[in-house]
Order: C-alpha cells, then structure tokens, then sequence
C-alpha cells in the first residue's frame, strides 16, 4: 500500500500511529473513524481531516476514556473550554506517565537487588546501583526530573540520606525543577562555572532587558500602595532594582545567590541615594522562605527559568497580597515559525521554552489575571547586554587561555549570538504584568 496524493491508506495510518489495520477497521465499524474516500480495489482513503481525528483518539484512549464517549466528545459541538480541557488533559497524560516511568525505575532497582547489597548508600554507591541495575544517564536525569516534580521533599530527603553536599543538593534539585541556561547539569564542570560565572562578573547587565522596559512595565502595574514592599528576585546587578526606585517610593528586598553582583548592588544604591529602600539578600530563588502574603509585587527580570516557569508562577504567589502582582520577563517563542536551527539549539539550553499564549495560560491557570504584557525590542538583547560581552570576551579570553573550558564558553557564547542575530523575530523576551486574583 501507498501514500496518494488523497490521502493515507488504512495500513500507512495505522502504521503512522501504532495501531493495527484491523483497529482503524474497527473504528470505522461502529462510525468512530471513516475514511474520506475509497480508492480503487475498494482501498480506504484517509484525508487530512479524518488523520487530525485519529490523533484525538489517540489522545483520548492514553487518558483511558472509552470509544463510546470518544465518539460523543469528537460528535459535540466544539466549544470555547474544549482547548483548555485538551491542555489539562495532556498535562495529566504526561503526569501519569512520569508517575509510569518512576515505579518502573524504582521496580528495576529492587528486582536486581542491588539496593541491598550495601548495607549503607552514598552518591556513589547509588550511581553504581542504578548502573549495575542497567539505568543510563538520562534515566537518572529523568528520575530526578519526575521526583522533584512530584515530591520535592522526599526528592531532598534522600539526596540528604546519600549524604551529597548541601551545595550539590541546590544545584541537582535546580536543574530537576527547571532547565539550566547553558549547559546540562553532567556537562557542566566546577572549572567550566567559575569561569562561566566571573566572566559575567565582569558585565553590567546579566541578561537582556533595559531600563525603559522596566518602566514601561511598572507603567502597566496598578493600584499599589504607598511605599509597597517588592520582591526583586533574581536582581543581579540591580540595574532594574535602581529603576524602580526613581520616581516611587517603593521599598525593595533584592534578593540574589551571588554576592558580587549584590555588592555592585549596594554601591548603586548609595550612589543614587536609595539605601534605606533596598536590602539586598544573598539567597536562593528555590528556597525563599517569606511569611505568606508579605509582598504587594514580586519583580523578576530574566530569571525564572532558573526556577522553572510554572514553578516560579505557582510557588512565588503565596509570598503576594492578594490584588498584588507579579511581574515577569521570560524567553519565549514570538511566533509560529520556529527555525530548526533555533529549535535544535533552544531545544539544549531551554527544552521547556513555550510561547507568549503558552506562558500567559500558565500564570492565569495559577490564579493570575495578565493585566498586560509586551515583547521586548531587540535593542533590550545588543544595546547593552550582547554589546558589553562581546567587548569584554576576547579580553576575558586572553585572560584565562590557559584554562581548558576557556574554548567551551566561547563557543557557547558565541554560538547564542549568531542564534539571536538570525533568528530574533522567532524568538526574545516578553514581559508578563498579572494581578492575584
């Protein structure tokens, strides 16, 4: 059999979809999935449609909803809920799945019995027992990924009971909950970071973004009280911090895991006056710990794919007033036309980057209400932010030429801006301005 130009034969679509000949018979047996048209020899034709509502089927039958209700959904007019419901549906598959993959995973482990054979685990007792047990390194990363997902605090109790470090513990329950910016957590050497994270000691802004995106945000935040307490996650070297401060009366806790930037910080703020109004904190954006309610707006610039997008959005809004807000920059797709060389390279650094509409559904699903929202220009990405790096590196380079991950970040940095030089209409930054509901 063959592909027509009218469409699919029933063998090529079962095959196309896993299924056998005779399930696609079946379904147009008791008019769930009939093709368009019959071919000579009496061949069932399927046209573009009809695969479209295999694919729902499909969908439907991995959530475990019988063929008589399929055919009653896919029969029903279509309504305006229908695609939230699909989304929900979706996500609920692959929750099930990684809850699928976890007992899999832990049911290989006890089957080889190689659990027991150390009377007490480490790290590298644990690594040799997934490997003895014949897991690969991506099933690791995915069993880390899923357990964090799903219970991060038993995630942290048995990376405690293996006795890794509490700085190894934040950066493999980091990576777990959402996607690092360079490289994956096996690639990424102590060398490499040092280097990676003083070269960016040397840069005024860490990230894209400007002084007038700030403020054109903070223009779409309304009704906040006098001197409103802000929660500045993320702030680097404070350059939005400072911006927010000029012509407003706001009181910041800037909070950032590395303390030279909040040290760059903190000059800033004495230079233009703004001291009393900005306390810098050195902490971590996964293990904030504020009293319920205690902010009337969190600011993040950039930063929340550290913690995850959706992470971030659901975790953050206990720490906000209600009719508080929640303002956000975040890499994102601009539009429908996704380059395979920028999807290939996204696909390594942010394998999880969604669209405008995608992150929007995200923060409204969590009890938001998107006020505003606006793509940053592509000035915001080389004015200031790809300007100075691309300044300070050949320097920076001569510096360290004797460090063997020197030609590793170069490439790397080199690589994301021949990537947003060509592709920057698909893909930059857009601001997100909600309100708790």
């Amino acid at each position: 059999m063959v592909k027509t130009s009218s469409g699919l034969t029933v063998g090529r679509l079962a095959k196309k979809y896993g299924l056998s000949r005779s399930t696609l018979l079946y379904y147009d047996s008791i008019g769930l999935l009939s093709p368009s048209a019959h071919m000579k020899g009496e061949y069932r034709s399927y046209g573009a449609d009809e695969e479209k509502r295999l694919a729902h089927i499909c969908h439907y039958r991995r959530a475990g909803i019988p063929l008589k209700e399929i055919k009653v959904i896919l029969d029903s007019p279509v309504s305006g809920i229908t695609g939230v419901l699909e989304t929900r549906l979706k996500e609920l598959n692959e929750e099930i799945s990684s809850l699928h993959e976890q007992r899999e995973f832990i049911s290989g482990i006890l089957k080889s019995g190689s659990a027991g054979k150390s009377a007490k685990l480490d790290k590298a007792a644990w690594t040799e027992v997934l490997r003895s047990s014949g897991f690969s390194e991506k099933d690791m990363e995915d069993w880390h990924k899923a357990f964090e997902r799903t219970h991060p605090e038993k995630h942290q109790q048995f990376l405690e009971y293996l006795q890794i470090p509490d700085d190894e513990i934040r950066l493999i329950r980091k990576w777990s909950s959402g996607p690092q910016r360079i490289i994956k957590i096996q690639q990424i050497s102590e060398k490499y970071m040092k280097l990676f994270l003083n070269f960016f000691d040397t840069l005024a802004k860490l990230g894209p973004g400007s002084v007038g995106s700030t403020k054109k945000a903070l223009s779409m935040v309304r009704g906040l009280p006098e001197k409103a307490k802000v929660l500045n996650v993320g702030c680097g070297t404070g350059i939005e911090t400072i911006a927010l401060c000029e012509g407003t009366d706001m009181e910041f806790t800037a909070l950032d895991n590395r303390q030279a930037v909040l040290d760059v910080l903190e000059k800033e703020a004495a230079n233009s006056g703004f001291t009393e109004r900005i306390t810098t904190v050195l902490g971590d954006m996964n293990e904030m710990d504020y009293d319920a309610e205690s902010y009337d707006m969190i600011w993040c610039e950039g930063a929340i794919f550290i913690t995850g997008f959706e992470n971030g959005v659901s975790k953050w809004k206990k720490f906000i007033k209600p009719g508080g807000y929640i303002c956000l920059s975040e890499l994102a797709w601009l539009s429908d036309e996704r380059p395979d060389e920028a999807v290939d390279f996204f696909q390594n650094i942010y394998p999880e980057m969604k669209s405008v509409s995608g992150n929007i559904e995200i923060i409204e699903r969590h009890g938001y209400e998107v006020t505003g929202y606006f793509i940053e220009p592509e000035s915001d990405w080389w004015d200031i932010y790809y300007a100075e790096m691309e300044r300070n590196l050949p320097g920076y380079a001569k510096a360290n030429k004797d460090n063997s991950e020197m030609g590793l970040l170069e490439e790397n940095l080199h690589r994301e801006m021949e990537i947003m030089r060509k592709y920057g209409h698909a893909v930059g930054y857009a601001f997100y301005i909600a309100r708790k509901k």
